[in-house]
């Protein structure tokens, strides 16, 4: 009941009516659009409502004196006066020609035939966006709200603070037929929201009524029919919603739910936790409001559950607040179950008639059966406190199953049951600590007997605890059991969880968790909105299959259920639809499971969405292991790159477009991997890299292809890329199957076989090689096939390059070190770059060679096209532009798999590695060279400079300005163009400078080997752009550079010290020639006499006398050596005149070995070689080593027509010894020496004197090259170290064991047939010691030199 005011308004419109009214005439009838124009809509404010009539039964109390308001958004079609609409302004009417915008192919896949849009879907289920919606909600979500779905009806409610919106959720229409309900104003402005809920139509009508409860107030608000309310308030008839107020309600105390018990009727939850039945029909039928709060429902007696005002206090409050209160889902008539759940676990429930009678069936207090059972089932949920332990909702299991389902589902045989005083419940309930809680969905079977728990389902996959504020502001949580019982939903103020309580499928996991008395895991996923309260859930409800049982579908929307489903009213959305795709399949062998893949597609390609309300970061409670979500990224990263995802399309009407989409849809993968905290290893890092390197590098050579067909003319439309699809094998491709309509081979190839794009580049050599080999390409079409190979191949190599620099950060490898795009170490264990495999790599360096040789063959100023099938210039010219890219793509892909190959596990494969880093080294030195001879002279430095080929760098800038001089030359010169010459050279003589400074020697050395190769020695010295001495530093290191690094120390340098060193150095340790030595020591010599002049004058320091010492022990070593070259010339001025007559070197030889070999056995064989080696070499003028100038002098035959030597050649070899021989070897050479001296003569003859006279026996002595020896060494003693000759068994075993160095290298039969003549040696002059007493003829011999050497200082000689 209730007395509108007129100040407040009617009650207002609808946009239907059951009773419409004729228009009483056409001129007040509202005009009709015109055809094929598009309607303008009519808000809810277009209308203003009329005055409502009172409606005021007896049997109710009577109401206060405000107004509720009945409206639709849409205008009624019947007759309206102008005076029934307050403040109407109508906008003016215009006719719209308006044609929709087609739909992508995207959009119309996401948008099912229901006008819904799906937000996410798996193989488990779908969640979809409702297109229905009020305007009023949709154009202003900040309203504080909540809302119900009642599918039963097809209706959803929303309830503001002032208004109750009715619309039919599931209309395809975006602006449904809604029904707007203004409310009776609240008491206060903090007073919760009001509650209501549909009521079932009455027998006149199939629309549902609508009961509203004031929150703080206790107002109600019944209508009968939400449709009728508002026609009658158009045709001012009595109105037809009923009012009605509580009484007996407490200061403070607040409606918080009411529960449809229909056909029995509702029950009313309270703040204080009192419940009140409430009937909204009297007993005939009529509308008629009745309340009354229930009592203890404990009670024994008859006296029923009706008490008054008095009895107040002795209402029935729960253990804690009312959780939930729920009626089962029967189908009998006039009574229902009823069962309350408190918040700590306490259960009552009842058995309610229509008119209030009831019947108590049991109070039983749950909470430490429920927490026992938790902890023995779920071994997680002992960790959190007992005293945590809330009760969330109930609902009832449903009946009336089909048997199969009765076997399928965990929940036990109550089931089956029919027995109406069983009531067999599922609860949620939870367990919080520290922020972070643990819920379950708990079996409950009560009796009036007692009540005992069942199964125990663990929720784990969302772990947020419940807002604690007050519960009438918010969405509690609820959970619903949908026929069949096989999928339970779970919905929580910003998530739904699909829960799974059929049977898992048989294995010994399962069997063990079930010993165990544990719960096998099942499905389990959470459908998660943002917690920021912007898509907040504020309502729901669910949808399921119809009863077996059930033939009433009056009520029904006419929309056929197949699956289970949860419906949620989500703030800034809207419905939402979460139903799952096959219900069976849950209690199936293979039942679906959440996988790392699944959530990475639901984030990939639906994340992408605008305005979905859908989050999909993954909650830390649904954990996967790290090798698992890598593999998962892997499969979703390749799924699209082969466009074999089932959310992709493989029919693109735009190619383009679709590539852009999987190259977005990639990276949003890695966007998601990064918010998500994955833990990818290196490895799978640079996988999702190359993948995403190859979309994106396919994007782009399909803007190539496009660029291909549009430049050909129309009979050659068949670009390289084309060609390159049909070549490539049927094995390394998908083919297009032409009998389905896929004729389009190249777009086929790039929706499937991206993943295959480094198999596509390396054929674009191939093409050609196999084109033009079998003669099926003339030279025009060659040309532009070799352009557009080109051209794939440079996109290819700067587009993956660029996008890896780009992106290197975003795919978590910022810290791997790159140089020109590729990195600088670290191979081992990740895949193969795709962008220099063998064959990619190989068939580069192959296409550079082919352009290369086609430029170098037909490009140029002197080469004009002569035929049709002639190269077209411009292509050519093309083609020599882009040559120096290619060559810096190809020199990059070839070190890339050099590096990668030499890590390989594969021998082979590291075997190629070398071949590859060989190919590299040699091309990045001759391919910049050979660019800049064909006059790429810029780029070609570039290029050098790049892969740090700093000898081609100085090769190319030495060359370059070369031609640049030779360019001045050129006749016919203006001056304009001398100075633009000129200004050439001077920058690229600056840039010499400028590398000299950046580089150092690591630039200056190849420069001056380039110098010093083309143009000589003069050019080096000459040489006047290096300002940091690196010009003497290259000299100095390099030994063989000696002859005129002393020269530049001098003129350079001023550096007549080092000059000396380095003279010195070169004669003792690289000169072969002995003139040139000779020249050397004297050099070195006079430098080091100048320098000591020069120091004659300085303060005699440490410093000072330390270099003095020296030096002068370096003149000493000098003059050692003069000393041998000296013996050395006397000697070949000796042999000389043999060798006059020779021809040519080989005869010079011969004559000398004839004429001076006679003191050499022959049957010593090793000596005579040794001897005859010496020999060339000094006929050659070669710069003899000590012990070999020894061997000559000791071993040489003399001929006194050459001339007498200035000294005796053994006395000449002790000098060779004491002079040039190192000081470890004086000793040994010295005893060799004496050896041969001692067994030169023939002693048995000289010792045997008998029948002689003393003067012949002298003569034989005097005779004796020994004596010839002694004579010399006397005559050229030390005074202060008188001689004193070596005894003959003092020399016995010179050179037996070990030779001389010169020979330690030789090979052992050599080295052996040398020791046995060292032995030879031994033997005989063992045998003269021993049989020709030569020991004591020694002495003899030294006192006849004694003599004659008194003889000849007496005679003045």
């Amino acid at each position: 009941m209730f007395s509108p005011s007129v100040h407040e308004g009617g009650p207002a419109t609808a946009t239907r009516s059951r009773r419409r009214q004729r228009p009483l005439s056409s001129e007040n009838a509202v005009q009709q659009p015109k055809t094929k124009r598009q309607r303008l809509p009519l808000t809810e404010n277009t209308f203003v409502n009329p005055e409502p009539q009172q409606h005021q039964p007896p049997s109710q109390p009577q109401p206060q004196n405000d107004s509720i308001e009945v409206k639709a958004d849409k205008a009624p079609a019947f007759e309206y006066r102008k005076e029934d609409v307050e403040n109407h302004h109508p906008p003016p009417r215009r006719d719209l020609n308006v044609r929709a915008k087609k739909a992508k192919h995207g959009d119309r896949a996401a948008n099912k035939g229901d006008g819904s849009l799906v937000l996410t879907s798996t193989n488990a289920y779908t969640v979809s966006k409702l297109p229905a919606l009020p305007d009023r909600i949709r154009s202003d979500w900040t309203t504080n709200q909540h809302a119900d779905i009642v599918s039963s009806f097809g209706y959803a409610l929303a309830l503001t603070p002032a208004h109750a919106i009715v619309w039919p959720y599931t209309s395809t229409s975006q602006s449904p037929e809604t029904f707007t309900f203004t409310l009776p104003p609240a008491s206060k402005p903090s007073d919760p929201l009001p509650v209501g809920c549909l009521v079932s139509p009455s027998a006149a009508s199939t629309e549902p009524g609508l009961v509203v409860v004031m929150a703080g107030s206790g107002r109600v608000v019944y209508w009968e029919s939400i449709s009728s309310a508002a026609t009658f308030a158009f045709i001012k008839k009595d109105r037809s919603g009923v009012e009605y107020t509580i009484s007996g309600m407490t200061s403070g105390e607040k409606v918080t739910d009411i529960t449809n018990a229909e056909s029995a009727g509702f029950i009313m939850s309270f703040n204080t936790g009192r419940l009140a039945y409430m009937n909204v029909r009297d007993n005939h039928g009529r509308p008629a409001i009745s309340v009354q709060f229930l009592r203890s429902g404990m009670s024994s007696t008859g006296s029923g559950f009706f008490g008054s005002i008095r009895h107040a206090f002795s209402n029935l409050s729960l253990r804690g607040d009312v959780a939930a209160v729920r009626a089962d889902r029967s189908a009998r008539v006039g009574e229902k179950n009823v069962v309350a759940l408190g918040s700590k676990g306490r259960l009552q429930a009842w058995k309610i008639h229509r008119g209030g009678h009831n019947q108590p069936l049991g109070d039983f207090d749950m909470r430490d059966d429920i927490v026992a059972a938790l902890h023995e089932a779920d071994p997680k949920s002992q960790g959190f406190p007992a005293e945590s332990f809330e009760a969330l909702d109930l609902t009832f299991v449903p009946k009336g199953l089909a048997a199969k389902y009765l076997e399928l589902s965990r929940l036990s045989d109550a089931m089956a049951s029919d027995d109406p005083e069983v009531q067999h419940l599922l609860l949620l309930v939870g367990l919080t600590r520290k922020g972070t809680s643990r819920y379950a969905l708990v079996e409950v079977i009560m009796t009036p007997d007692g009540c005992q728990t069942g199964m125990v389902r663990p929720i784990t996959s969302y772990s947020t605890p419940v807002t604690q504020s007050d519960v009438a502001q918010i969405a509690r949580p609820r959970v619903y059991l949908p026929r069949p019982a096989l999928m339970a939903f779970v919905v929580f103020d910003s998530a739904a969880i699909l829960a799974s309580i059929a049977v898992p499928p048989e294995s010994p996991d399962a069997q063990l968790q079930s010993d165990n008395h544990m719960v096998p895991p099942s499905f389990e996923d959470v459908v998660d909105f943002s917690e920021d309260k912007v898509h907040e859930i504020l309502g729901s409800g669910f949808e399921e299959p119809p009863s077996a049982s059930s033939h009433d579908d009056r009520n029904q929307r006419h929309r056929t259920i197949k699956n289970p489903s949860a419906v949620l009213f989500v703030r800034g959305a809207g419905v939402i639809r979460l139903v799952t795709t096959d219900v069976d399949r849950f209690a199936s062998d293979r039942p679906p499971t959440v996988t790392p893949k699944t959530k990475l597609e639901q984030a990939v390609f639906f994340g992408v969405k605008q305005d979905n309300p859908l989050v999909f970061d993954r909650r830390q409670e649904i954990e996967f292991s790290d090798d698992d979500v890598a593999r998962a990224a892997l499969a979703v990263s390749g799924e699209i790159l082969s466009s074999s995802s089932a959310y992709m399309s493989t029919l693109p009407a735009h190619l383009e477009d679709n590539l852009r989409a999987r190259s977005n849809a990639l990276e949003r993968l890695v966007d998601h991997l990064r918010a998500t905290g994955a833990n990818l290893d290196r490895a799978t890092r640079w996988e999702l890299l190359f993948n995403a390197e190859k979309m994106h590098v396919a994007a782009l050579l399909w803007k190539r292809q496009e660029a291909f067909t549009t430049s050909r003319s129309a009979d050659d439309k068949k670009s390289l890329i084309g060609s390159i699809v049909e070549f490539i094998h049927d094995d390394q491709k998908h083919k297009p199957s032409a009998k389905i309509g896929e004729v389009d081979a190249v777009r086929h190839w790039f929706i499937h076989d991206i993943y295959r794009l480094d198999i596509f580049v390396a054929w674009a050599y191939e093409v050609i090689k196999v084109l033009y080999r079998d003669r099926l390409l003339d030279d025009a079409k060659v040309t532009v096939m070799l352009y557009e190979a080109m051209q794939v191949y440079i996109c290819t190599h700067m587009g993956a390059m660029e996008f890896r620099r780009n992106n290197l950060s975003f795919y978590g490898l910022g810290s791997e070190e790159l140089h020109n795009g590729i990195l600088v170490r670290g191979y081992e264990g990740l895949p193969e770059p795709w962008t220099a495999t063998a064959y990619v790599s190989n068939n580069a360096k192959r296409l550079v060679e082919l352009a290369q040789h086609w430029t170098d063959s037909n490009f140029g100023p002197d080469k004009k096209p002569k035929t049709a099938t002639s190269p077209d210039p411009k292509v050519l010219e093309k083609i020599y532009s882009d040559l120096p890219v290619l060559t810096d793509g190809m020199l990059t892909a070839l070190l890339e798999h050099a590096r990668y190959a030499k890590t390989a596990e594969n021998p082979q494969e590291r075997r190629m590695a070398q071949d590859f880093l060989e190919s590299y080294q040699a091309g990045r030195y001759e391919r910049p060279r050979q660019l800049a001879r064909a006059g790429h002279w810029e780029q070609a430095a570039t290029i050098a400079k790049k892969h740090n080929c700093l000898d081609g760098l100085a090769a190319i800038l030495l060359d370059h300005i070369e031609k640049l001089e030779a360019d001045l030359l050129t006749p016919g010169l203006t001056p304009m163009e001398q100075q633009r010459v000129k200004s050439q050279r001077e920058v690229k003589r600056t840039e010499i400078e400028n590398n000299l400074a950046d580089f150092g020697q690591d630039f200056a050395f190849p420069l001056y080997d380039f110098l010093l190769e083309k143009d000589g020695v003069g050019e080096v010295l000459e040489f006047d752009l290096d300002r940091f001495g690196f010009k003497t530093k290259y000299l100095r290191s390099r030994p063989e550079l000696a002859k005129i690094s002393w020269i530049n120390d001098i003129q350079q340098e001023n550096d007549v010290s080092h000059a000396a060193e380095t003279l010195v150095n070169l004669a003792l340790v690289k000169e072969q020639h002995v003139w040139n030595k000779k020249t050397e020591l004297s050099l070195g010599k006079l430098a080091l006499l100048s320098e000591a002049e020069e120091n004659a004058s300085a303060p005699a320091t440490f410093k000072v006398k330390a270099d003095e010492a020296r030096r002068e022990e370096v003149l000493k070593k000098v003059d050692n050596e003069l000393v041998g070259i000296k013996i050395q010339d006397q000697l070949y001025e000796h042999i000389l005149p043999s060798t006059l007559e020779a021809v040519d070197e080989a005869a010079a030889l011969h004559f000398a070995m004839e004429s001076h070999s006679a003191n050499i056995p022959r049957r010593q064989k090793a000596i005579h070689h040794i001897f005859e080696d010496g020999m060339k070499r000094l006929i050659n003028h070669e710069a003899l080593d000590p012990m070999t100038l020894i061997d000559l002098l000791t071993l040489v035959q003399l001929r006194p027509e050459n001339g007498v030597l200035a000294a005796d050649p053994f006395w000449m070899a002790l000098k060779v010894a004491d002079s040039c021989c190192p000081s470890d070897e004086v000793k040994d050479a010295k005893n060799l020496i004496w050896r041969r001296l001692f067994i030169r003569d023939d002693w048995p003859r000289i010792n045997d004197t008998q029948f002689k006279n003393d003067q012949e026996v002298t003569s034989g002595v005097i005779d004796t090259a020994l004596f010839f020896t002694l004579c010399d060494c006397l005559r050229h003693q030390d005074p202060l170290d008188p001689f004193r000759p070596k005894a003959p068994q003092d020399v016995v075993g010179t050179f037996t064991d070990q030779l001389d160095r010169r020979f330690r290298d030789f090979d052992a039969p050599f080295q052996s047939k040398l020791k046995d003549a060292m032995k030879w040696e031994d033997k005989t002059l063992l045998q003269y010691i021993e049989h020709n007493q030569l020991a004591k003829w020694v002495p003899a011999t030294l006192d006849a030199a004694r003599e004659q050497i008194m003889n000849e200082r007496e005679d003045g000689l």
